[in-house]
């Protein structure tokens, strides 16, 4: 898992004629003297992320309305103002603007949050942006470069803040550093993108492939959010000190942890939407482990040298540091304490986390998620056989039971590659189909093409890998799709096994997932012909468009027939595709019309 997503760089822009990218929102863009706490970027910036994220669905023209009477109102001078005072203050300026402007509040659904004050306000703006969708928001494409080259030409700096508010607006839960960092290498692409002699050439190869990794990014740090939201600060930090041990594992407890408490500090501004500080710690804890770089690695040396913008791209991107020399395999010593069950909650914590940088440090090789439920063994484990007759027989007994967390997952890694070896990418989404689809068969067509396609890719790149890596690329993978499938769940509920397999723990959700066979509350639909009736498009489809009906017709059947076993599913799919060959072969529509029920009602007899 990436902690700082810097990592993107991204072409968009040329959505609005030149005209509007010149329109009276420009009056914002100026030089200002901003109080001693502006960050990184300057107010303008910083505004329009906080207003296009809280708001995605305002026009460019009411964000930047509002950034205007916020910097009017926030630059009045505030003497001998402390700078957190001040980045504070900021904060409540920002809330505050959302709701003065009353026709912008009321129009976007805001009455209710405005008559709320302070952290109220705030979570209750967080649980409107959780709520509401970027999907009715076009996705960007690659812009005109004879447009976009003119219009940064004649004003950049209104240009790249229309950047800035359609990254934000599309991206409502990517951090602002991130957003700021994309901006400043946009920049630069565009500058020599059109200085190139074939632009469209430059900006398809410079930016295209960004496109996908802003994706990416934005759904890390939406998933980094939804685990702080849901199962809170104490697990996100024991999956920060498991990263970081396992990146630093030269790096001494103390260094580790002090990373630990920063780096939460900073997830939790940028997710709580407080762009002025999530900026400011970002900076800060940027310039302590640069502080820390010849404790850390050689490679953070190497990206300390970078600007200040480019650091977090540089540290994640970085590969795991190498183990320090004479570090002993052998952690049996933690196991064997006898006094843990009478330690104090702080001491117990102390004690874990001492546990989970050593383990982590010892096994760079394993996910986050298998980790976790090791120490999570180790804790039962350790609370539970000193009260034992057989302290000894226990632990043994229960060090069996902990090593099986890895033995499943091997195996599963093993399993699923093996699979996609066998099948390959496009049978393998289809068996995740049936599979998530007896699981969730309350979500649309479209969700479950759209999971199951990120499983099967998952396949295809990590299976690649050598297979000492092939464990943690696949588990961690899993990790993110499963939390988008939760984050579907808590802004829509699916049902009570997904309920339970979201929120019951965060390093059990995989396994959990994974023995969840299917919704035992499910109640199929009255069946419909119409569901199943066959069309002669059957036949002019081609490539995806084609794998994809054929997808749909498996989903149909599954939800019409959730306790279908894999013999009935496989003499189903032969005769379907049976009838392709025949109907499209001669006369369509009256061959579908004739054999199309002929294939359902035998369909139905055989259930």
């Amino acid at each position: 898992m990436k902690w700082e997503t810097s990592i993107l760089l991204l072409v968009l822009l040329g959505f609005a004629e030149p005209n509007i990218l010149h329109s009276s929102s420009s009056d914002i863009v100026s030089t200002t003297n901003p109080p001693q706490c502006s960050t990184e970027g300057n107010l303008v910036d910083i505004a329009t992320i906080f207003f296009a994220q809280f708001i995605p669905e305002a026009t460019y023209e009411e964000v930047g309305k509002l950034v205007k009477d916020f910097l009017a109102d926030f630059e009045k001078p505030v003497a001998n103002e402390d700078p957190k005072d001040c980045l504070k203050r900021q904060l409540s300026a920002l809330l505050e603007e959302i709701c003065h402007e009353k026709d912008i509040s009321e129009k976007h659904g805001f009455a209710d949050c405005c008559s709320k004050a302070g952290s109220n306000r705030l979570e209750c703006l967080l649980a409107h942006k959780r709520r509401s969708s970027a999907a009715s928001i076009p996705e960007f494409q690659i812009p005109d470069p004879s447009q976009s080259c003119k219009a940064h030409q004649e004003n950049p700096v209104i240009f790249m803040n229309r950047c800035i508010y359609e990254v934000s607006r599309m991206h409502p839960f990517l951090y602002a550093p991130a957003i700021l960092s994309l901006a400043a290498r946009y920049d630069q692409i565009i500058f020599n993108c059109c200085q190139a002699e074939n632009a469209m050439e430059c900006f398809h190869t410079k930016a295209a492939p960004i496109i996908k990794d802003l994706r990416e990014s934005s759904s890390i740090n939406q998933h980094i959010c939804g685990i702080l939201r849901k199962f809170g600060d104490r697990t996100f930090k024991a999956i920060m000190l498991t990263k970081l041990s396992q990146k630093f594992p030269k790096a001494n407890f103390t260094v580790i942890q002090n990373l630990v408490l920063d780096g939460a500090h900073v997830h939790m501004e940028c997710c709580n939407g407080n762009v002025p500080e999530c900026l400011q710690d970002k900076n800060e804890i940027m310039s302590y482990v640069c502080s820390q770089k010849d404790i850390l690695s050689n490679q953070v040396r190497e990206c300390c040298a970078l600007p200040l913008r480019d650091r977090g791209e540089c540290i994640v991107g970085a590969e795991n540091d190498g183990q320090p020399e004479g570090l002993s395999p052998n952690l049996r010593g933690f196991l064997e304490e006898t006094k843990f069950h009478l330690y104090s909650s702080a001491e117990k914590d102390l004690f874990l986390a001492r546990f989970v940088y050593e383990y982590s440090r010892r096994h760079q090789e394993l996910p986050v998620p298998v980790i976790l439920r090791i120490a999570k063994g180790y804790q039962l484990a350790l609370e539970k056989c000193p009260k034992t007759e057989n302290p000894l027989e226990c632990r043994n007994k229960e060090e069996e039971e902990i090593n099986k967390h890895i033995q499943e997952s091997r195996a599963l890694a093993k399993r699923s590659c093996g699979l996609f070896q066998k099948l390959g990418e496009y049978h393998l989404q289809n068996a995740f189909l049936v599979t998530y689809t007896k699981k969730a068969p309350q979500l649309t067509t479209e969700e479950l093409i759209g999971y199951t396609k990120k499983m099967a890719a998952t396949a295809s790149v990590c299976c690649q890998l050598s297979e000492d890596r092939q464990l943690a690329c696949g588990e961690s993978a899993a990790d993110l799709i499963i939390g988008q499938l939760c984050a579907r769940h808590e802004a829509q509920p699916i049902n009570d096994g997904v309920a339970h397999c979201c929120d019951f723990s965060y390093a059990h959700r995989r396994p959990c997932f994974s023995n969840f066979v299917k919704d035992e509350k499910y109640v199929p639909p009255p069946f419909s012909y119409e569901q199943f009736k066959f069309q002669q498009d059957l036949c002019q489809a081609q490539g995806e468009e084609l794998q994809k009906k054929k997808q749909e017709f498996l989903i149909n059947l599954v939800k019409q027939k959730p306790h279908i076993t894999e013999e009935q599913l496989k003499a189903v799919i032969s005769d379907f595709t049976g009838l392709l060959e025949k109907c499209c072969k001669g006369k369509q529509e009256a061959c579908f019309e004739e054999e199309g029920p002929k294939l359902i009602s035998k369909t139905q007899e055989a259930f």
